[in-house]
């Protein structure tokens, strides 16, 4: 079945946590999780 629409800002939303968690991947492999900072994320 098909979603449903979402709103622009649930899009906006969803772009936001996903550009996140790819941030977080990265700097995980390469500054390993006890050496990464929010700042290093963000």
């Amino acid at each position: 079945m098909n979603e449903p629409l979402k709103s622009r800002r649930e899009r906006e939303k969803q772009a936001r946590y996903d550009a996140i968690l790819d941030a977080a991947e990265l700097v995980f492999s390469e500054k390993g999780y006890d050496r990464t900072s929010m700042d290093d994320i963000a």
